[in-house]
């Protein structure tokens, strides 16, 4: 049974990204009726960030080079460190399960939500990288999908930065999750309500739309 995993990041209610995740998510599911999908709004249900807690398990890790799955889950030792090791096992297990990671990601003052990175540091543990000898780790093989949305544009004429691709790039490599990365950008999404981005609002809901059309595509796989 295929698993696909969604995570939706924006605290706007009716936000660009989750219209693009959503339609992947119910593309996904006509074309997998036995497929699982398990869906979090770290928005709405925020994953608490890491503690110090969860830093001394880490670090016991990192020191005795431990990187199996199952000894590292095994890792914590005070009550402060089991309660916070458990947050943390429970979406690294769901990640563990994903055939395919879905995120909707809006752009948050030129990079990725503090929600996002909260989730992301949780997972980031050391039995998670790729080994330095083979390239290759638990999360090798799983199929990953971002759908971005961008208040304004980044193109060659156009004065803003984009730290959002690059950085989840860099990141999502050193887990094992860039084998097969695919991202759908929809952009000049504040042009309905800003008034300097208005003569944009043509080119804003052809972007979405044609997101929206590539999600639908690439669910279908």
């Amino acid at each position: 049974m295929l698993t696909l995993l969604h995570l939706d990041c924006s605290a706007r209610p009716e936000s660009v990204s989750a219209q693009i995740t959503a339609e992947f998510a119910a593309a996904w599911r006509v074309a997998h009726p036995e497929g699982r999908l398990l869906h979090r709004n770290l928005a709405r249900c925020p994953v608490p960030h890491i503690d110090g807690a969860h830093i001394e398990t880490v670090t016991r890790l990192e020191t005795a080079g431990i990187v199996e799955l199952e000894e590292a889950r095994q890792a914590a030792r005070t009550l402060p460190e089991r309660r916070s090791w458990s947050t943390t096992w429970k979406l690294i297990d769901e990640l563990l399960l994903a055939d395919v990671l879905l995120i909707g990601l809006p752009v948050y003052h030129l990079s990725v939500p503090s929600v996002f990175k909260a989730w992301l540091d949780r997972i980031g543990v050391p039995p998670l990288f790729v080994s330095p000898k083979t390239g290759r780790g638990p999360l090798s093989g799983t199929r990953v999908v971002v759908a971005t949305a961008h208040g304004a544009a980044y193109g060659q004429d156009v004065p803003h930065d984009d730290f959002l691709e690059p950085y989840l790039r860099a990141v999502f490599r050193a887990l094992g999750l860039a084998d097969d990365l695919a991202f759908l950008r929809a952009e000049m999404t504040k042009a309905g309500h800003v008034p300097w981005l208005s003569p944009f609002r043509t080119a804003a809901r052809g972007s979405l739309e044609q997101a929206i059309e590539s999600a639908r595509d690439a669910a279908r796989r």
